[in-house]
């Protein structure tokens, strides 16, 4: 038996007659376990930060800033004028 080669076959557009090879579809994608694992850590860290913003940003957190810079601004006049 003689075996010949398989060629390649060409669509014909209509109108223009332009030759364009047939490209194979690719085959579907199965399960990518690793893409859901990347999503999952993306929505993470996302939900992570968006805390830690809210957090930072809570009335409790501003005030307890305020004090804090308060305290110390207090402590340097305390120092300033004991030492004179």
């Amino acid at each position: 038996m003689k075996q010949t080669k398989r060629q390649l076959t060409s669509k014909v557009v209509p109108f223009t007659g332009e030759f364009y090879p047939d490209i194979p579809e690719p085959a579907p994608a199965g399960n990518n376990i690793a893409a859901y694992l990347v999503i999952i850590a993306a929505a993470l860290v996302a939900g992570l930060s968006m805390g830690a913003i809210s957090t930072y940003q809570s009335v409790d957190q501003v005030q307890l800033r305020e004090m804090k810079a308060q305290s110390q601004q207090l402590e340097k006049v305390k120092n300033q004028v004991c030492n004179r």
